[in-house]
């Protein structure tokens, strides 16, 4: 069957449209861990409580739902499946700002990660739908851009709404429950994120090309699939597993570590690490996408997953090294070269499985992809280093030692990983 996609003017279109949702969706899932601290010492929570909050709890949702939701997005309008979840995810961030219990902020949590578990499955599935092989590096990295784009300008937005909100009378507001800066961030996240959903119905679904004319296969067949290749996928899902716990929801502690060894306050921090990050970020996520392609069109066909590697290589020595490192500029330095090897790893995972999925399941495997990377990163990494600093040092000071450690711990199952993977990839993506 040949193949048709859309003009390459409406395809970007569509793309850059999903990026921003991304790029919300980022700065809504992490936004709690650049409000540690306010919100501990409101409720005088622990840090383990607020590990669970920001992972744990954004996890259950996020992670399980995505299998389900590929499911009906493999035969219906993903587009619709999108916009109805932003709604969710948003609704759920004001909310945050709005509860006053541990118990309402973990429900709220919960929500926002049913909502942006639509995302990603249905918007991999689409870009497959709209861009020919040699295209797509570039189109999945434009869009994982927003990870990065999302870290730096949610730092930014974050730093300017505390000290917008610092200054806010809160006296016709109190009625509605919203007293404090931070309550008053989460609201106007939340309704920022309904502005986008209506962006989205500017969106048009694509035509499924290929073999999507099959009848969509079931969430069975999928599993047979993925255990039937497990040398290849469990290889793929661990990396992405390792680098979202080191890259993405360890360095949710990074502004109470920052705040606690050095003294730099967050709303300092968080403005500097955003310019810093969309200096970056894009630029070197983008660069990626442009080396994949670059690759594949030199009939490399496995280009994918050296660029993956390649990230975790880079990626894992120096999350180990970071916080360790003896003045804070040195340290945020070393940090901000992180972003090298997690935004090659961030734009390497997707298209690794693009090229070797089925077309009738392609979203499940997205979906499987991110349930995977979320439950690990999730529920290890921002849980991890409160585990370690609360429980084994039992000194919140040396908050330091618990996020070099727990990236050393990776390394092991990282290198392994890194030696069994591209043989037997290889040898499924030349059958492709």
């Amino acid at each position: 069957m040949s193949e048709s996609y859309p003009k390459p003017i409406k395809a970007w279109l569509t793309v850059l449209l999903l990026t921003l949702a991304y790029i919300f969706s980022y700065i809504d899932r992490s936004v709690l861990g650049l409000l540690i601290e306010p919100i501990k010492a409101d409720f005088n929570f622990t840090d383990t409580q607020m590990g669970m909050l920001s992972g744990t709890a954004f996890a259950i949702f996020y992670a399980t739902m995505g299998i389900p939701i590929a499911w009906f997005a493999d035969r219906s309008n993903r587009r619709n499946i999108i916009a109805a979840g932003v709604v969710i995810w948003s609704v759920a961030t004001a909310a945050c700002g709005l509860v006053r219990s541990f118990g309402g902020l973990f429900v709220a949590r919960m929500m926002v990660g049913a909502g942006e578990a639509t995302l990603s499955p249905c918007t991999m599935s689409m870009i497959t739908d709209m861009f020919p092989k040699e295209k797509r590096g570039r189109a999945i990295a434009l869009y994982s851009s927003a990870l990065s784009i999302g870290i730096g300008f949610g730092s930014l937005l974050v730093a300017y709404l505390l000290r917008f909100a610092e200054d806010f009378d809160f006296t016709n507001l109190t009625s509605y429950g919203i007293e404090k800066p931070w309550h008053l961030i989460f609201v106007i996240l939340g309704l920022t994120g309904l502005l986008i959903a209506l962006l989205l119905l500017l969106i048009k679904e694509p035509a499924r090309n290929k073999d999507d004319a099959l009848q969509p296969c079931s969430i069975a067949d999928t599993v047979r699939h993925i255990i039937g290749q497990r040398a290849v996928y469990l290889g793929i899902f661990s990396m992405g597993g390792i680098m979202t716990i080191c890259a993405y929801y360890t360095t949710i502690w990074n502004a109470p570590f920052f705040s606690r060894t050095f003294g730099w306050e967050a709303a300092e921090y968080m403005k500097y690490t955003g310019f810093s990050i969309l200096a970056i970020g894009p630029v070197s996520i983008i660069s990626a996408g442009f080396l994949i392609d670059s690759f594949t069109k030199k009939g490399k066909p496995d280009a994918a997953l050296h660029v993956m590697r390649l990230g975790i290589i880079v990626l894992l020595p120096l999350c180990i090294v970071y916080p360790l490192m003896p003045t804070q500029l040195s340290s945020f330095m070393v940090y901000q070269a992180t972003i090298f090897g997690f935004t090659m790893t961030t734009a390497a995972g997707p298209a690794t499985l693009m090229t070797i999925a089925p077309a009738n399941m392609r979203a499940q495997i997205m979906a499987f992809y991110y349930m995977f990377i979320s439950m690990t990163g999730l529920l290890i990494g921002p849980s991890s280093v409160p585990f370690v600093t609360d429980v084994i040092l039992g000194d919140e000071m040396r908050i330091n030692e618990s996020m070099s450690y727990v990236a050393f711990f990776l390394c092991i199952p990282a290198f392994i990983l890194l030696r069994k993977t591209p043989a037997a990839y290889k040898k499924l993506v030349t059958v492709q």
